[in-house]
C-alpha cells in the first residue's frame, strides 16, 4: 500500500509542475459550475474556484477506491475502526448512531443521565453560574458550541484552563459559591491545567462553610476511578468511552455546558445532523460527496500546488469560533509525518489551520493573503437567507471569494494589483440550526479522516501533545531538567 502513495505523491509533483502556470481566471470560463457544486440534505459546497482542471479531478477521484475508503468508513460509522498506534477502537461516531454495538449501552446509558441533568438543573433558580473547567477537546468544541447556541440565561457560562489561574479568578469574581455549579471535563482526569484549576475551586468553595463542594462539581470523563479519587460523587459522574478522542468528544457529555441553557432536544438534534451526515458520506458517490472532495482538493492543493497553509473563514457570528475547533481536529489528527509502516509519509500532511470570522479578518489578515507572497487555500462557510443580516454577509462572502481568486490586474499603479488564484471553496449553510451545524460539523471530520487514509497515517493519536505532557511531569518543580539547557536566568524561581 506504501508503494502506491508513493507513486500517488510522485504523480502529485509531476501534475503540480505541469499546472504551475494555471490561472483560476483562466479555468473558471471552460468550468461548468453545476458540475462544481454539490447540494446536501443541510448545505451546498461549490469548488469551481479550485485551482484544477476537470482532467485532474477525474484522476483524483481514482484515488479513494485504491485504498479501500468505502470499507474503511463503513468500519468507522461501525465503532470496529482500529486506532493501532494506541490498540483501541474509535467510538464517536457511536454517539450519534443507533446501532446496537458493543459500547451503545454505556452511550445510551450516559444520554439518560444528561436528560436528567438538564431537566434537575433548570429546577435549581438559585443557580445562577456555570464554570467549565477543561482544556484541549475538552474546551474547543463545547465552547464554540455555547457560542452557537447563543443562549445566555438563566446560566452564565464560564470556560477556564490557563495554568496561570488568571482566567479563573477573573471568573470567580463574578460569582458566589451558593449560585455556582462546576464542570470538569477531562478524558483521564490527570491533566495538570485542569487538576490546577479544579483545586483551586474547591478552596474557593471551602471559603463558604455553609455549603459542601461535592454538591457543586460534576466530572466528565472516561475514568471513573479517578473523578471518585477526586471527591466527585457518583452521581456527579459522566462516563465517556476510553475509545473517545478529545477533539472528538463534541457528542458525548462534554457539551453539556452548551444545552444548559437549552434543552436535552437540542443536543439530540445537533447528534441527528450528525448521523445524517455520517449516512451522507457512507450513501453518496465519491463525486457528488462533499467530505471526499474537501478532502482530495486538501491533498491536491498541499501536495501538487505546494499551498502550506488552509483557511476558513465564517461570515456569521455565531460561527465565529468554527476555524478554532476545525484547526485542532485537523493538525492535531494529520499534523504527521510518520506512517503506518512507520515509515516518513511520502505526501505532505497536514496544512496550517487558520482563519477566523471573516467580517473582522478581512481587515486585517486579508491584505496578507491579497497581495502577499505565500500563497493560500480557503474554505468560506456562510448561510443565505433572505434577512437583511446574513444576506449582506453573504454577499460580502461572495466579493471576498473572487477577490481572492480572480485579483486585479492595475497595469497604471502596480502597487495596487492583486494577483488572485488563492483557491477557495465555498461551503453555503441552508439554515442555522444545530442540525445543520451537526452535519457540517461531521462533514470536516470524515474530510480528515479520510485524508488520514489517503496519507497513511493514524488520525486517532497525538504522540507529539504526549511528549508535552511527559516534559511537564518529569519536570513538576525539578530544575535540574531545566538547567542542562537553558540559562540560569531562564530556571523557574524558586
Amino acid at each position: 500500500m506504501n508503494d502506491e502513495r508513493v507513486k500517488f505523491a510522485e504523480d502529485l509533483k509531476k501534475l503540480g509542475k505541469l499546472n504551475a502556470n494555471l490561472k483560476i481566471s483562466d479555468l473558471l470560463p471552460k468550468k461548468k459550475l453545476n458540475d462544481n457544486f454539490i447540494s446536501s440534505p443541510y448545505l451546498s459546497l461549490d469548488f469551481s474556484k479550485q485551482l484544477i482542471t476537470e482532467k485532474d479531478l477525474n484522476w483524483l477521484l481514482t484515488i479513494p477506491e485504491k485504498f479501500d475508503l468505502r470499507d474503511s468508513f463503513s468500519e468507522l460509522l461501525k465503532g470496529k475502526y482500529l486506532n493501532p498506534s494506541e490498540h483501541r477502537g474509535v467510538s464517536h461516531t457511536i454517539y450519534r448512531q443507533s446501532s446496537r454495538n458493543d459500547d451503545f449501552e454505556l452511550v445510551s446509558i450516559e444520554k439518560g443521565k444528561i436528560d436528567t441533568f438538564l431537566t434537575a438543573l433548570k429546577a435549581k433558580e438559585n443557580i445562577k453560574n456555570l464554570v467549565c473547567i477543561g482544556i484541549g477537546g475538552s474546551r474547543v468544541g463545547p465552547e464554540f458550541l455555547v457560542e452557537f447556541v447563543n443562549k445566555n440565561e438563566p446560566l452564565n457560562i464560564f470556560f477556564c484552563s490557563s495554568y496561570d489561574l488568571l482566567e479563573l479568578k477573573n471568573t470567580l469574581q463574578k460569582c458566589y459559591q451558593m449560585e455556582t455549579i462546576v464542570v470538569a471535563s477531562s478524558k483521564s482526569f490527570s491533566t495538570y491545567e485542569t487538576i490546577k484549576n479544579l483545586n483551586m475551586i474547591k478552596a474557593w468553595f471551602h471559603e463558604n462553610p455553609e455549603i459542601n463542594p461535592e454538591d457543586h462539581i460534576y466530572g466528565i470523563s472516561s475514568s471513573k476511578e479517578s473523578m471518585s479519587a477526586f471527591g466527585i460523587k457518583e452521581d456527579h459522574q459522566f462516563e465517556i468511552l476510553d475509545s473517545l478522542g478529545g477533539r472528538f468528544s463534541v457528542w458525548s457529555s462534554m457539551s453539556i455546558p452548551a444545552f444548559v441553557n437549552a434543552d436535552f432536544q437540542s443536543y439530540q438534534d445537533f447528534l441527528e445532523g450528525a448521523f445524517q451526515a455520517d449516512k451522507y458520506v457512507l450513501e453518496s458517490k465519491w463525486e457528488n460527496n462533499i467530505s471526499m472532495i474537501l478532502a482530495l482538493l486538501g491533498i491536491w492543493n498541499v501536495s501538487a500546488l505546494g499551498i502550506n497553509n488552509h483557511a476558513i473563514f465564517t461570515y456569521n457570528y455565531r460561527l465565529r469560533s468554527f476555524t478554532k475547533y476545525i484547526a485542532q481536529l485537523s493538525m492535531e489528527s494529520n499534523g504527521k509525518s510518520i506512517n503506518f509502516d512507520s515509515t516518513i509519509s511520502p505526501l505532505e500532511t497536514s496544512p496550517l489551520i487558520w482563519g477566523g470570522y471573516g467580517i473582522d479578518s478581512q481587515h486585517s489578515t486579508f491584505q496578507w493573503m491579497l497581495q502577499g507572497k505565500t500563497p493560500t487555500s480557503c474554505d468560506f462557510i456562510g448561510i443565505n437567507n433572505e434577512d437583511s443580516e446574513s444576506k449582506d454577509s453573504y454577499e460580502m462572502l461572495l466579493s471576498q471569494v473572487l477577490a481572492m481568486t480572480l485579483g486585479e490586474d492595475n497595469k497604471k499603479e502596480n502597487y495596487k494589483t492583486v494577483p488572485g488564484n488563492n483557491p477557495c471553496s465555498v461551503i453555503q449553510l441552508n439554515s442555522l440550526d444545530l442540525k445543520t451545524l451537526g452535519f457540517l460539523m461531521a462533514l470536516y471530520e470524515h474530510k480528515v479522516f479520510f485524508e488520514a487514509l489517503i496519507l497513511g497515517i493514524n488520525p486517532f493519536d497525538q504522540w507529539g501533545v504526549e511528549l508535552g505532557k511527559k516534559i511537564v511531569k518529569d519536570a513538576n518543580g525539578k530544575n535540574d531538567l531545566f538547567s542542562n539547557y537553558f540559562p540560569s536566568d531562564f530556571i523557574p524561581k524558586s
